[in-house]
């Protein structure tokens, strides 16, 4: 049985970039007696190994391994931490604008918006749907959701833990999830559920018992 190409290119890639990076080393001089170096080539040395781990089955198993792996992380992604349940009715707000540390300018030089500048998103276009921020792993949190968008077919859900696709595939539409928690930590949101949502030129946080 013969190595595909794909996984032959894969190794070899790892391998010549290692053997180029190496190409960098500063020359120290020669020191004592040299020797021709007898070895077998790098490309044939890999190949044999790869045919190896063909016979063996170990290279099958390590892309079985490989991918259960990845779709196990896409299926159940990490939980984003410091993230609780909410135990009580809490609101605030949130102020979208955004202040220009420094000048911005255009490749000639000439400034476009001076720092100091303050933007408010908002005031250019507006936020039609409310963001309801979940935990996928709680039953109560996940049927307070569920009634929501059913109500609110406009408004989004994103979790902070649990598994986005089984909800994907049960309610037939997007779910999404705060991916390294980049989202609930830009809005300041620790408890959930927890929904985001626009009242005039702010955001409105709003978080509540389940």
């Amino acid at each position: 049985m013969k190595v595909s190409r794909r996984t032959t290119a894969l190794f070899l890639g790892l391998a010549l970039s290692t053997i180029a990076c190496a190409s960098f080393a500063e020359s120290l001089g020669r020191y004592g007696n040299t020797w021709d170096i007898q070895e077998q080539d790098a490309v044939d040395m890999i190949k044999g190994r790869l045919t190896n781990m063909e016979k063996q089955g170990q290279l099958k198993k390590f892309w079985e391994d490989y991918r259960n792996k990845q779709l196990s992380n896409l299926e159940n992604p990490p939980p984003v931490p410091g993230i609780s349940t909410a135990t009580g009715p809490k609101v605030w707000t949130f102020d979208p604008t955004y202040t220009y540390p420094d000048n911005v300018k255009d490749h000639l030089g000439n400034v476009l918006v001076p720092a100091g500048t303050k933007l408010n998103p908002l005031d250019f276009t507006a936020l039609s749907k409310a963001i309801v921020f979940i935990d996928g792993r709680d039953p109560k949190q996940v049927q307070y959701a569920k009634k929501r968008i059913d109500e609110n077919p406009r408004d989004k859900v994103v979790l902070v833990a649990g598994s986005f696709l089984k909800l994907d595939r049960e309610w037939k539409r997007p779910v999404y999830f705060d991916q390294q928690g980049i989202l609930t930590q830009h809005f300041g949101i620790k408890r959930v559920p927890a929904v985001l949502s626009q009242k005039g030129k702010m955001l409105q946080v709003e978080e509540f018992a389940p």
